[in-house]
């Protein structure tokens, strides 16, 4: 083990809310290390009917439709943080659900209009939840807005780190990222047998498991506040660090 408590936390998820998060960390007291395991491509949103409500399964789906929706249409998004960046893109009547599909489908009910839904997401994402509000009766149109890519293998330096065991955590905020982490770090894992995962939800924790992670611990709710809640107490910092 390292002779010093590790400080340094991985951070998995792409742009936007890489950034977000790196900065959260730093105000814990954290040292956030930048390892996005995707990119995002947005895709032009084709042309649809007209909406009375948006529904976003991500923050990656902001982005498609920052230039191309009208801002006063409502905006339903899957949890707050979602919500604050919809709000800073200039959306003027925004609502949130808890963080997950299942709250999303909860939060809208059996539909008691004929609400027209646009729901934008990512490629081969989205699917389920649009039957599942079909089935609640609502008048749903999907439309992939993004798509990502891998980065592609581990860094050296990243391995490195991980290696020496001078990481406190490594965060992860979807399933697919955290395929391909995994996929990155290639077949050699027995150094993750030394390293916490931290998981959003437990369907992240689930696409884990089959890694040998020191520890999986699942966020008790699908919020980053309660994710960064798992890392403890704030590291203290040595008089070299002051």
């Amino acid at each position: 083990m390292a002779d010093t408590p590790a400080r340094t936390v991985f951070v998995t998820r792409p742009e936007p809310g890489l950034s977000e998060t790196c900065s959260a960390l730093e105000r814990l007291g954290w040292a956030p290390h930048p390892a996005p395991m995707l990119r995002i491509v947005p895709l032009a949103l084709g042309a649809v009917s007209a909406i009375d409500r948006i529904i976003v399964t991500s923050g990656q789906s902001l982005s498609a439709l920052n230039t191309l929706v009208a801002r006063d249409v409502p905006l339903l998004a899957v949890g707050a943080r979602t919500a604050e960046r919809a709000r800073s893109l200039g959306f003027t009547s925004v609502d949130h659900a808890g963080g997950t599909a299942r709250s999303l489908v909860a939060h809208l009910g059996v539909a008691s209009t004929r609400e027209r839904l646009l729901l934008a997401t990512g490629q081969n994402l989205g699917l389920e939840l649009a039957a599942q509000l079909r089935a609640q009766g609502h008048r749903v149109t999907r439309r992939v807005v993004y798509r990502t890519e891998t980065t592609g293998p581990l860094d050296q330096v990243s391995r490195a780190m991980i290696v020496r065991e001078e990481v406190k955590a490594i965060l992860f905020y979807s399933a697919a990222t955290a395929r391909a982490f995994l996929d990155a770090f290639g077949p050699d894992r027995a150094p993750l047998a030394r390293i916490p995962a931290l998981a959003l939800s437990a369907p992240i924790g689930e696409a884990l498991r089959c890694a040998p992670f020191g520890e999986i611990a699942i966020a008790p709710h699908p919020e980053q506040d309660a994710l960064l809640d798992l890392l403890g107490p704030r590291p203290s910092l040595s008089t070299d660090q002051l």
